[in-house]
């Protein structure tokens, strides 16, 4: 196919039809995982290809094709795959970037002028993860939020150790643990950059912690829901994430308070699409820990609910809010069933009908890394997180009893 040339200005034009996306365009999904944004995207009519790390078995039967993202050191050989995607297609091609890119706007950026972005802007992204810009900027917005600095405290203890970018827990470590430990255990995570892996301190607060799944258009914002937050620690990762669940619920002066904070920092910012806010809430009140400026993991609650991912493009695209969404009558929630040990899958395997993230056939899962995810509806949170820990036993029973 012959090689597309277009100009950003004429962005707008071929990507809209009457007010929606044109579907002869494909939109790419860049993400750690693009399962979840893939389905959305198949149940909708949307044609996608899905760029992430894993290529589970629903990602590869919801999207076109899928291109493997290489964490490491062969960022170039993936990218090259990429742009030569791109630049194949006949029609424009839409870039939807989820978790693992808050550290890589370079990569937003550069791919970003080759298709349309259908998300935040690289600068905005730079701006909510860089916390020598985000956190003043909910200080001028008069937002509370943990206190944080760049150098080490001189009392270490009650504080926090934070790579700069970082996504799902795992970089995240106790301030007491030294410098030259903590850049060993994020290289081994896959971070690799030519100098030492960026960080930040803050100050650590006792609450609940929760998340905020919201809808933006650049200036009006709708929150769609609201979620606790669990861990799934072990020694070297003591904040992984484990899981999330809904509804969590607010007093109404706290939702109101969230949804204050949310659209002060939409307008000062420009936020677009699915996004998320993770906050804690203690005796304080509710302090704001950061901004997830790309679709979250929340949104896999909600398929029934509405669609996320049309959603995501039309907000992208500046449709008004607020959208339709049916409330949560029944809890749900959803967590990471982290292998305990080296598997590799079998062909023709069956899993069942609650796990989801389903690694393909002859995949070698390592140590610690994720398996399949888990999901539960119940009449209470409480009850979803107990009958999720039977589940994961269930599975891990099953596996080692059958292979």
């Amino acid at each position: 196919m012959a090689k597309l040339q277009r100009a950003p200005s004429s962005k707008l034009g071929i990507r809209c039809n009457q007010g929606g996306w044109n579907q002869l365009h494909p939109i790419l999904i860049l993400a750690n995982s693009g399962r979840a944004l893939a389905q959305s995207a198949a149940a909708s009519g949307y044609r996608v290809v899905v760029a992430d790390n894993y290529g589970d078995r629903e990602t590869r039967q919801a999207a076109l094709a899928w291109i493997r993202i290489f964490s490491g050191a062969n960022v170039g050989h993936w990218r090259q795959k990429i742009v030569r995607f791109i630049e194949a297609e006949k029609y424009p091609v839409g870039l939807i970037f989820g978790s693992g890119f808050e550290n890589r706007p370079d990569i937003m950026e550069e791919l970003s002028r080759r298709g349309i972005l259908l998300g935040n802007t690289p600068h905005c992204v730079r701006l909510l993860k860089d916390p020598r810009r985000f956190f003043p900027l909910l200080g001028k917005l008069t937002i509370p939020a943990p206190e944080v600095q760049l150098q080490l405290p001189d009392n270490p203890l009650g504080w926090l150790c934070k790579a700069i970018g970082g996504a799902g827990g795992h970089h995240i470590f106790p301030a007491t643990i030294p410098n030259i430990r903590r850049q060993q255990l994020w290289v081994r995570q896959g971070w690799t950059t030519a100098a030492p892996v960026p960080y930040y301190y803050q100050r650590k607060l006792e609450g609940q912690p929760g998340s905020v799944l919201f809808l933006a258009n650049g200036k009006e914002v709708q929150i769609l829901g609201y979620h606790y937050l669990w861990l799934a620690p072990t020694p070297a990762m003591p904040y992984r994430y484990g899981g999330i669940a809904a509804p969590l619920n607010l007093t109404p002066s706290a939702g109101a308070l969230l949804r204050n904070y949310l659209q002060a920092i939409v307008t000062a910012t420009g936020l677009r699409g699915l996004n998320g806010l993770d906050f804690i809430h203690g005796s304080q009140g509710i302090q704001v820990l950061e901004i997830n400026p790309r679709p979250p993991a929340s949104l896999d609650l909600y398929q029934d609910r509405f669609s996320p991912f049309d959603a995501h493009v039309k907000a992208c695209l500046g449709s008004s809010l607020p959208i339709q969404i049916a409330p949560i009558a029944v809890a749900r929630a959803f967590s990471i069933l982290y292998s305990p040990h080296p598997w590799r899958i079998p062909p023709n395997i069956v899993w069942p009908a609650f796990c989801t993230d389903l690694p393909a056939e002859n995949t070698l899962i390592k140590r610690e890394e994720p398996l399949c995810s888990i999901h539960a509806m119940a009449t209470s949170t409480e009850t979803c997180q107990q009958l999720i820990r039977r589940r994961q036993n269930q599975v891990l029973e099953w596996l080692t009893s059958s292979f």
